[in-house]
């Protein structure tokens, strides 16, 4: 029999990380961290993975899905990692990045505890680290696990693993999306059907509104940028360094050629600079749209140099993408922010998910002609625009219910990655499309049946 371990602490969105087990054999689906936890909470279940483990299979280079990936290379030395091309070039830098970060936090605010892992510790996990191809069935030494990894359409090098065993099949789709982004295609759509469903949950709480898809909310960014340098303003646009600020240049970059915004200078930060070289490297090596452009020589984007935001004056016209995405303090995005907040003909935009309890959350909340809690700076009067336009990197709830009851057709559903309330909307509505379906909430740290 084949087991299934949730190794995520609870049902949310954090430290994701799934365990297979198959008599002697083990095999590991993501090792992330948690966003929002610190030091050890921040992990998965680490002490319940066997010594044993043989294989760790990476869907993306997202930190929630990559994080806690050198603390299980360094317990289970034998085991190999598999991952796209794209994937591996983007881990690397971004889980060097965590190192500075846990090291900044630890002589900034006393955590003792970090960092969690070192610069050479994340050398040695890459040296684990075997390029796997799409499509292609790869076997795990003497097991009867076999996967297949499909284009998931998330982010560069992402992907679903068809996991295959015995007779059965199942299908974890890691972080996906059904439609077209700027760069991304839509993930690749493996012929169901299939006994278990492995299933993100994370837009569950957040229903579509008819009429306004990713065209909708591209032309309207669109049309903000331009309202906002008609009136003199200047535009911050907080995003993720990985994913959001490539997918979100290229749009600037093809408006600018379209003359849908005028030719502003484009502002990113260094590790968004990292990635986006990056996703020039891999252009031709994932499936992607636009597969010929090059950001950096062809959208010419400024590297900002956070030294500055001592002296400097914003200046209109100018677009600043920047992260975090979650204007997390000490980030880039959080200290420019100040400048944005007392100028009513500045925009501060957002193009993606911002958990509510963070500070661009907050922000969202309190909306121009509000207040905000703002770090050391306390409370602050915010008289700049504040919008969201929804640039999502994962389907919409409404396409992965019909691709799931349609085209998958599993017996059996495991509901993972979202919030209670998100993995309750699935939970109902399959219930009702699907009564015979199976639907399952994985609680944490429980080997339960992968296949009914």
């Amino acid at each position: 029999m084949v087991t299934f371990t949730n190794l995520t602490r609870a049902p949310e969105i954090g430290a994701n990380s799934y365990l297979l087990r198959s008599g002697e054999h083990s095999v590991l689906l993501d090792a992330g961290m948690h966003p929002r936890q610190d030091g050890w909470d921040a992990t998965p279940l680490l002490d319940q993975i066997p010594e044993d483990l043989e294989t760790i299979l990476i869907s993306h280079a997202h930190h929630d899905h990559i994080g806690s990936l050198p603390l299980v290379t360094a317990a289970h030395l034998g085991a190999k990692v598999l991952m796209t091309s794209g994937t591996a070039a983007l881990t690397e830098p971004l889980l060097h990045n965590s190192v500075n970060v846990m090291t900044r936090q630890r002589r900034e605010l006393g955590r003792t505890e970090y960092p969690l892992y070192t610069h050479r510790g994340v050398d040695d996990s890459a040296v684990t680290w075997e390029l796997a191809n799409l499509n292609r069935p790869i076997r795990v030494d003497s097991s009867e696990f076999e996967f297949v990894l499909h284009d998931a359409g998330h982010v560069a090098g992402s992907v679903m693993t068809e996991i295959r065993a015995g007779n059965h099949r199942a299908l974890y789709t890691g972080d996906f999306n059904l439609q077209r982004q700027t760069l991304m295609l839509p993930c690749q759509h493996p012929p169901g059907p299939f006994d278990t469903l492995i299933m993100e949950t994370t837009r569950g709480a957040q229903a579509a509104v008819p009429g306004q898809d990713r065209a909708y909310f591209e032309e309207s960014l669109l049309a903000g940028i331009r309202q906002t340098f008609e009136r003199g303003g200047a535009v911050l646009i907080p995003v993720f360094a990985m994913g959001k600020t490539q997918e979100v240049l290229a749009l600037l970059h093809q408006a600018r050629i379209d003359g849908k915004i005028p030719k502003a200078p484009i502002f990113i930060g260094g590790l968004g600079r990292v990635m986006t070289e990056v996703y020039d490297r891999q252009r031709t090596l994932n499936p992607r749209q636009h597969g010929g452009l090059r950001l950096i020589p062809e959208a010419q984007p400024e590297t900002f140099d956070p030294r500055r935001l001592s002296s400097m004056r914003l200046r209109g016209g100018h677009i600043y993408l920047l992260s975090s995405g979650m204007m997390t303090p000490n980030t880039t995005s959080h200290s420019i922010a100040r400048l944005f907040f007392p100028r009513e003909h500045d925009s501060i935009f957002f193009v993606g998910y911002t958990d509510p309890t963070s500070p661009s959350g907050l922000l969202r909340q309190a909306g121009q002609g509000g207040q905000v809690e703002w770090g050391e700076s306390g409370t602050l009067p915010v008289r700049c625009e504040v919008r969201y336009f929804d640039l999502t990197a994962h389907a919409t709830r409404e396409d992965i219910l019909r691709w799931a009851c349609e085209e998958i057709q599993p017996t059996r559903v495991l509901l993972v990655h979202g919030d209670p309330e998100a993995q309750s909307w699935f939970a109902s509505q399959m219930a009702l499309q699907r009564p015979k379906m199976e639907i399952v909430h994985p609680p944490p740290g429980q080997p339960i049946p992968l296949f009914s």
